[in-house]
């Protein structure tokens, strides 16, 4: 049986001391902005308290584990083999995104700094920012993956804030929440999970998927905001719109009548993601 807990934590994870406040009930924690990607030049002080049911087990996992890995979704160190897609403003615009890089904070553990790319009719745009885990859960039992009896399985909650380069036209800031499945085998090290299926009706957040990203878009010279959404495997975040149309399926070909939507790009075999360029920031 999987141990189930959800804990809240703030960005002073790496502290010493993490006590939990009387009264048992959580207080909700500073959200992280879009200002900034660089360390703080002092360690944060304001700890959120854990819920009653945290134990110092579950205070020392969430300070080992590093997840940056599974957020550029590499194996054994190679890069990733394709990027994520998504969608992007009302008229649900096929988008891509690619993480060059990320590395965790060495102060802040529960932060994850990130270098990337985005892909948008045909145009590549630089970002660079942040994923910052906000709470971890432990996945019910009722999704179906593999090994589900030797591993324990979590899904790491975030809020992120990408910022694309401000030299290159149209620029803008990814804003939103992001969904990391993760499993615990006995070795301790982070793995990506191996699901059966795609499960909407599973309870998990990432819907099989082990990775999503949904927020907004907003101009950095005018202010004007677009939705976006993206995953690992874009059809957990498919809108009904383009559903309806065949997209989300899988196939080897792209229903002509998305093509107006930009999705003939993603069957076009272009690796515009082959050159990873160098992080800009350093820690």
């Amino acid at each position: 049986m999987k141990k189930h807990f959800s804990v809240l934590i703030g960005f002073a994870l790496g502290l010493a001391a993490c006590q939990p406040q009387s009264g048992g009930n959580a207080t909700a924690m500073p959200t992280a902005t879009a200002a900034s990607t660089a360390p703080p030049s002092g360690v944060a002080t304001a700890v959120t308290p854990l819920l009653a049911d945290s134990t110092t087990e579950v205070v020392n996992l969430l300070r080992s584990l590093d997840l940056a890995p599974l957020w550029t979704r590499t194996n054994d160190g190679q890069p990733a083999k394709s990027a994520m897609d998504g969608f992007y403003g009302a008229d649900h615009y096929h988008i891509a995104f690619y993480f060059d890089s990320v590395k965790r904070d060495e102060r802040q553990p529960a932060r994850y700094h990130v270098w990337g790319r985005d892909r948008y009719k045909h145009i590549t745009t630089p970002f660079e920012g942040t994923c910052t885990v906000t709470r971890l859960a432990a996945l019910p039992d009722t999704v179906s993956m593999k090994d589900s009896q030797l591993v324990q399985t979590y899904t790491a909650f975030a809020t992120f804030a990408l910022r694309e380069d401000p030299t290159t036209k149209g620029a803008g800031t990814y804003t939103g929440r992001a969904y990391l499945d993760f499993c615990l085998p006995q070795s301790g090290k982070p793995q990506r999970c191996e699901f059966m299926d795609m499960d909407a009706g599973s309870g998990n957040p990432t819907k099989g998927s082990g990775l999503v990203f949904k927020g907004q878009w907003r101009s950095v010279t005018t202010g004007v905001t677009k939705p976006v959404a993206w995953a690992s495997w874009y059809g957990v975040v498919v809108p009904d719109a383009l559903r309806k149309l065949g997209l989300g399926e899988r196939g080897e070909e792209v229903n002509p009548k998305l093509a107006k939507y930009g999705w003939g790009e993603k069957w076009e075999n272009d690796e515009w993601w082959a050159a990873s360029p160098k992080p800009s920031l350093n820690l």
